[in-house]
């Protein structure tokens, strides 16, 4: 939530894949809604 990718936090942590990142990643609702609405402005202008 601080702005790295999870392939990036995959390559600090050591995970050899993104599903171990997955695992033990937790997104806030308001974190996924603030990415929800970059992707729209992004895609539709809104």
């Amino acid at each position: 939530m601080n702005g790295a990718t999870l392939a990036e936090i995959a390559e600090v942590l050591g995970h050899k894949t993104l599903a171990m990142v997955k695992r033990y990643s937790h997104l806030t609702e308001q974190h996924v809604s603030a990415v929800v609405a970059r992707m729209n402005e992004s895609i539709f202008g809104r």
